[in-house]
């Protein structure tokens, strides 16, 4: 199997984490942020990350792919309820870590900013809207 993703990206932990939980391989394909075609052509969209199956199908959403791996050998570990206080945290610290966290990643050496175009492609997207000036 292949996991497609950013490195920066919270979303792609949650996903990494299950291969690592449940002692499973994975192949790791970082893509360049500004890489639109990889994820359109295997779910239709450009999102991360993006499970890529052995029988060459794929899927995208990390908790979708956290599902599907943690009861693919029929033994899921994650059997417990989810806390909603920590869902409450989430959605309150949001808004800042969204302020806060795109400047910082945009400058920082990730693997999916390695060439200047796919560093302009992700700032361009996370720029603030007040940073952008009226016309």
């Amino acid at each position: 199997m292949k996991l497609y993703i950013y490195d920066h990206c919270p979303f792609y932990v949650k996903a990494r984490m299950i291969f690592g939980l449940k002692n499973l391989p994975v192949e790791l394909v970082v893509m360049l942020n500004d890489d639109e075609a990889t994820p359109k052509k295997l779910i239709g969209q450009k999102m991360a990350p993006v499970l890529q199956k052995d029988d060459g199908s794929a899927m995208a959403e990390s908790l979708s792919i956290v599902r599907f791996i943690d009861k693919s050998d029929g033994e899921p570990l994650l059997t417990g309820k989810t806390n909603p206080a920590i869902t409450d945290w989430l959605r309150r610290v949001n808004g800042y870590v969204n302020k806060l966290l795109p400047p910082r990643i945009a400058d920082a050496a990730f693997a999916e900013f390695a060439t200047p175009q796919a560093r302009d492609y992700f700032a361009a997207k996370k720029r603030p809207l007040s940073a952008i000036s009226p016309s």
